[in-house]
């Protein structure tokens, strides 16, 4: 709590306490205070006074209300009884990207918060307790509906809107608290980087001078610095999750690699690796990096998708196409497992629907067919 308004040192301290095994959890308008606090559960409850652009005046708003009447039901009820004039929305919306109204809305489909609910329902909540307000002061009792009072009163509704992809979840957190608290950007592509890494970061290993390795990871720092002949080198630090490691890229490296060295990108490696006196720790010097779509394209046989007529509407083929056009004229293979009732056969898609398997691609493919029915082959 002391280091609050300092992001870099909470950052530090969220490993530390990753590192120490303790429990982490994220703000809460239901639980959490301005600082931060421990639970029954010897859990860590993030301070809501740590959520960027929020202030003490609305956190003192939502305490207040939360002291006089109880935890909030949803987000209709946080609404109508916290004083929207000190939490406007734009506050509110940082409050749910954040993960402090979590308890607040509706479930995804695998149980977890569904956070874009939140969000795009925000408006009409807002509305819905205007209206509340507005019938209170001429005297008159919740006549319509507007406000719900238990969590299974279901008089407001939230809206249905496909759940938020991950690179988004995350990055409404970054933005909020500065780090990513409930994931990290690398878990989705762990599948996949045994295909490209030698090891992860944690069990790398010194290679020699006649010998590369190669790594995958998260750029979390960019120091970019300039020798005595005055041309510029780099240092890039990657974060794989299971540890971090120095990236050391020469003049001649770092102008031609210097457009991919970007804060959160997924860069993959390869170069020498030595032990540097000076960190005490592995550094590797590279000798080529490519981003992770790249990766993925140079690796992936090809794109296998299951399609059963059991499961899929009439208008399947049209948002297929849809969800596939702007991606084609890239090398990858579509096979499509299709399945009948009478029959079932492989069907692999003509040339000009080769494909770039993109992040983007690969996530609406998942929420169209289900992540189940997807799958990349690697060579």
């Amino acid at each position: 709590s002391a280091d609050m308004d300092n992001t870099e040192k909470i950052v530090t301290l969220v490993d530390e306490c990753n590192n120490m095994g303790l429990t982490l959890l994220p703000p809460d308008v239901n639980s959490g205070q301005y600082k931060f606090t421990v639970n029954e559960n010897n859990e860590i409850v993030y301070g809501i006074g740590a959520v960027k652009g929020v202030g003490e005046g609305p956190i003192e708003a939502i305490i207040a209300a939360r002291e006089e009447g109880g935890p909030f039901a949803d987000l209709f009820d946080f609404c109508a009884r916290v004083d929207i004039k000190k939490t406007n929305k734009r506050v509110l919306e940082r409050l749910i990207k954040s993960g402090a109204m979590d308890a607040l809305g509706p479930r995804t489909d695998n149980g977890g918060p569904h956070r874009a609910a939140l969000f795009e329902t925000l408006p009409e909540a807002i509305k819905a307790a205007e209206q509340h307000h507005k019938a209170q002061s001429l005297g008159q009792d919740d006549l319509f509906g507007l406000i719900n009072e238990e969590p299974d009163d279901t008089r407001q509704s939230f809206k249905v809107v496909p759940e938020w992809p991950e690179p988004q979840w995350l990055e409404g957190e970054k933005e909020t608290l500065g780090l990513y608290l409930t994931g990290h950007p690398i878990n989705r592509y762990l599948p996949e980087i045994k295909h490209y890494a030698t090891s992860r970061l944690v069990a790398v290993q010194p290679t020699g001078k006649e010998k590369s390795a190669t790594v995958v990871g998260l750029v979390i720092g960019v120091r970019v610095l300039t020798n005595k002949r005055g041309k510029r080198w780099a240092l890039v630090t990657l974060d794989d999750k299971s540890a971090r490691m120095d990236i050391r890229l020469f003049p001649d490296d770092y102008e031609t690699f210097q457009d991919l060295l970007e804060n959160d990108a997924i860069l993959v490696c390869s170069g020498q690796v030595s032990f540097d006196d000076y960190s005490g720790g592995y550094t590797m010097t590279a000798r080529d990096i490519v981003t992770i779509a790249d990766a993925r394209e140079n690796h992936v046989k090809s794109l296998d998708i299951n399609v059963d007529t059991a499961h899929i509407g009439a208008d399947f083929i049209n948002k297929f196409t849809q969800v596939l056009s702007p991606f084609k004229d890239g090398t990858c293979p579509v096979r499509v497992f299709y399945k009948r009732p009478e029959a079932e056969a492989m069907l692999e898609l003509g040339v000009q629907w080769r494909v770039t398997p993109a992040d983007t691609l690969l996530h609406e493919l998942k929420v169209m067919l289900g992540e189940a029915n997807l799958a990349l082959q690697f060579k």
